[in-house]
């Protein structure tokens, strides 16, 4: 496999008259890049749910690529090509033996790609997504409608999906997944399925199902004119035939696990002025936790994939655990949430993880009470401690700002996090107030870690001049002092923040969901 993998590097291998071959690895497929075609070779594969073992298979799903992705990408997909040697060179489309196949692509330019467009903010972004929204709309609309599936409903269809998607993943529990994680989800599943059986039902017999895309993410879809939205799924139908809302949800959990929900938000509301579709957003939680659950299979299995590069599986085995944190996420109701912790233990890094795994609002008591005080938000403050910026006077104005944005907050029915260090018991009691008063259920985070360690952080964010914090080392001792303890009950979480982050995220996710249903 190396062998062929490096004569696939070589330039002379491609009848495209190219100077350079760039590569790139999914879980299921190899991809070599000329500067103006791309060839996908499927990898001989047996994953319960493809099957591209022989190389007839391999044929039969390339040609089938081919032809199903002719609805998404006009003239994008050319063909499949042969790979061949002959005289102990391989060649695209030469003569010889045949060793493998590969679908046949134009190069799509890389900068109108839709990640990397949202990557560099973009200016033409909002045009962009508006434009995405009209695209699918007229796509998904225009896609042939499909009733029953070999006699079973639409509903026996997402069961068996979502069954075999939790059976898969039982490979990923010990590294990107708890074992309590696996199963809470499973008893969320079982329960959604029940309660949504009637309306995925209706939504059968009203048409919305249809033959789609199945792997509708933003790193597929190309923002030329006509947009392109290439690499729909072809080696299992009742991942591609599903209701419109399984597609919708795909991108928009992309979009949120890009940190981007404004683009999500903007996409839904300019989809739905022209499709107006009354049932979508009761769904759209649903189908984003599956979606998010499949990426986190993939992702896990790429992780395992013993030949693929050391480096490659490590960045899969984090990136599956966001993914599998995320579709956690989706599952939480909205909640307040309070980081409680002395300068330097990691509150705002835990804030920020949580806040893209439950697409919760982050409000950061630094920026807060800067924006208070008018004071430059980058600029440090060097006052002595309780003086100053941080006088108790100031500081009893912070926290009920932060009480009035949560409670907004809330009452939008969104998550929120406080990310403040809540060193006074009477300022956590007046959060619990909030979430009661708004009908939430409220959890603080307790993080704990060793005192050097807070020193070595505190000392490291001073060196990089790039966080608002005023925290210092000489104030850890006073604030040490003059902390009230936390109260151990139901509704506080102890973190030990020497521990990865995404791993932190999972466990108190599993918690919080355990609390809602108990």
């Amino acid at each position: 496999m190396e062998k062929i993998h490096q004569q696939l590097l070589d330039p002379s291998t491609y009848p495209d008259m190219t100077r350079t071959v760039d590569f790139k690895e999914t879980h299921i497929s190899r991809i070599y890049l000329t500067e103006t075609h791309v060839y996908k070779i499927k990898k001989p594969l047996n994953l319960g749910f493809l099957d591209f073992t022989t190389l007839e298979k391999r044929q039969f799903f390339c040609a089938e690529e081919v032809r199903l992705n002719h609805r998404f990408a006009p003239d994008t997909y050319l063909g499949v090509s042969e790979l061949r040697l002959d005289h102990g060179h391989l060649r695209f489309d030469g003569t010889g033996e045949l060793v493998d196949v590969a679908v046949k692509m134009r190069r799509l330019p890389d900068e109108l790609m839709l990640n990397q467009i949202i990557s560099r903010n973009a200016e033409e972004l909002p045009h962009a997504i508006d434009r995405l929204a009209n695209r699918l709309w007229l796509l998904l609309n225009q896609a042939e409608t499909c009733r029953l599936d070999d006699g079973r409903s639409n509903a026996e269809v997402v069961a068996e999906n979502w069954l075999e998607n939790l059976t898969q993943t039982e490979a990923a529990i010990g590294t990107a997944l708890l074992p309590e994680a696996h199963r809470i989800m499973s008893a969320i599943v079982k329960a959604q399925l029940t309660q949504l059986r009637p309306l995925l039902a209706k939504r059968d017999e009203q048409s919305f199902v249809r033959d789609g895309h199945g792997d509708l993410h933003t790193g597929n879809i190309c923002m030329t004119e006509p947009i392109r939205i290439y690499d729909c799924i072809e080696f299992n139908r009742r991942f591609r035939v599903a209701d419109i809302a399984a597609d919708l949800a795909f991108l928009l959990m992309d979009l949120e696990f890009m940190g981007r929900k404004d683009l999500a938000c903007r996409f839904l509301d300019s989809y739905q002025n022209q499709a107006n579709d009354k049932d979508l957003e009761q769904l759209l939680p649903f189908y984003k936790s599956y979606r998010a659950w499949v990426r986190g299979k993939v992702e896990s299995i790429l992780a395992g994939e013993s030949e693929v590069a050391i480096a490659l599986r490590k960045e899969a085995t984090t990136v599956a655990r966001q993914y599998f944190n995320l579709a956690l996420g989706y599952c939480l109701p909205p909640t307040l949430l309070m980081t409680v912790g002395r300068m330097g233990v990691g509150k705002t890094t835990l804030a920020t993880e949580l806040a893209g795994a439950c697409q919760a609002v982050h409000l950061r008591s630094d920026v807060v009470r800067k924006k208070l005080a008018d004071w430059p938000q980058q600029t440090a403050n060097r006052d002595d401690f309780n003086c100053g910026l941080y006088d108790p006077a100031m500081s009893k104005r912070t926290y009920r700002k932060l009480a009035d944005q949560a409670t907004e907050i809330l009452q939008q029915s969104r998550s929120v996090i406080i990310d403040a260090s809540f060193s006074r018991r009477e300022d956590r009691e007046r959060f619990f107030e909030t979430a009661k008063k708004t009908g939430h259920q409220a959890f603080i985070l307790h993080l704990e870690c060793p005192d050097e360690s807070q020193l070595t952080r505190l000392e490291r964010r001073r060196e990089s001049g790039q966080d608002i914090s005023d925290g210092r080392t000489e104030l850890l001792k006073q604030q040490k002092e003059q902390f009230d303890p936390v109260d151990i009950t139901r509704c506080v979480l102890t973190i030990d923040s020497m521990r990865p982050v995404d791993y932190n995220a999972q466990v108190i996710l599993i918690k919080m969901l355990e609390g809602f249903r108990t």
